[in-house]
């Protein structure tokens, strides 16, 4: 049984055994093994985020176990509903797969989204099973913002821009993934790579102090999400270079080469927000389970810069973060 594929097994039993590893709790009253989930109604504003994670493009089968892989899926969406301040609910998983994947990978890639979601307030609500050259899993993610979900477009001129978290560590372990030289700190940033968080309790913590003015991930690179930031407020972001949280595992590595992972490396779903200066002292008091840093502020004017500590403009890097469809 141990080595079984999935097509020994077939759509209908996979789908039962999925159906006993998930049980309806929490807002779910009834999970898998029905037409569709039924979630009780919120009196709170939802939220509705989906993500995919594609084979051969966001991960190889190799780099980590599936229960990892299905771990990773779930922070990876859950990460829009942490950037809203918001809380997770409800989670539908959908699976492409080859016919010849192994049961036991498929099983723990439930088992990784399952566990991820009740660890979080969710439950996995339902999903489906389809057959594909590659994995693919999607998971959508239903939310719900007890306050005012926080947006990408209220940055105001004079705001602080701070940053939850540390920078550049999942970048670098995935070139190191990618087949790069091995550097001292490797397996740690191999590891941030393959266990991203979602910082749904930040964010939340955050959205309930009145604190951010915008708010938003940093999944695809500091310097692309903080332009798209800026373009929704209509104003200009200035990041100042000294003030990047650089995570430890790239001491080992040149400051300018460390410096470009945590602009433009992407992957480390941390949270990205605007304040007022006069909220510093709250900020600094509250407990919201990470380190946040102060690394700029926003401007009038449009786009994205960085400077120096004297506010002289420095050279963007030519990759500013990652966009599908773009070489």
């Amino acid at each position: 049984m141990g080595r079984s594929r999935l097509h020994d097994r077939g759509e209908l039993a996979l789908l039962e055994e999925i159906r006993r590893l998930v049980s309806a709790c929490g807002p779910v009253a009834v999970g898998p093994g029905d037409d569709a989930a039924v979630v009780s109604r919120s009196p709170y504003p939802l939220l509705l985020t989906n993500d995919a994670l594609v084979e051969g493009v966001h991960f190889r089968r190799h780099w980590l176990s599936p229960r990892e892989l299905g771990r990773r899926a779930f922070h990876v969406a859950a990460s829009d509903i942490a950037a809203m301040g918001g809380r997770a609910r409800a989670v539908l998983l959908a699976i492409a797969a080859p016919s010849t994947w192994p049961v036991a990978e498929l099983r723990g890639v439930v088992r990784g989204v399952h566990d991820a979601a009740r660890r979080a307030g969710a439950a996995l609500a339902g999903g489906n099973l389809a057959s594909a050259r590659e994995i693919v899993l999607t998971v959508s993610v239903l939310g719900d913002a007890p306050t005012r979900p926080e947006l990408r477009s209220g940055a105001r001129v004079g705001d602080d821009v701070w940053v939850t978290g540390t920078l550049g560590g999942a970048a670098l372990g995935l070139r190191l993934l990618l087949g790069a030289r091995s550097l001292s700190g490797g397996e740690s940033a191999r590891r941030l790579w393959r266990r991203p968080v979602a910082r749904l309790q930040t964010g939340a913590a955050l959205a309930a102090a009145g604190i951010p003015t915008a708010m938003m991930d940093v999944s695809d690179g500091l310097l692309i999400d903080a332009a798209r930031l800026a373009r929704a407020s209509a104003r200009r972001v200035l990041i100042e270079a000294d003030r990047l949280p650089l995570a430890p595992c790239l001491r080992g590595i040149a400051l300018g080469e460390a410096r470009m992972l945590a602009l433009g490396g992407g992957e480390d779903y941390e949270l990205l927000f605007t304040a007022p200066p006069r909220k510093r002292a709250r900020l600094e008091r509250r407990r919201l389970g990470v380190r946040v840093t102060r690394i700029g502020t926003v401007a009038a004017g449009r786009g994205v810069a960085i400077v120096d500590a004297a506010g002289h403009p420095l050279a963007l890097p030519r990759r500013a973060g990652h966009e599908h469809f773009r070489p």
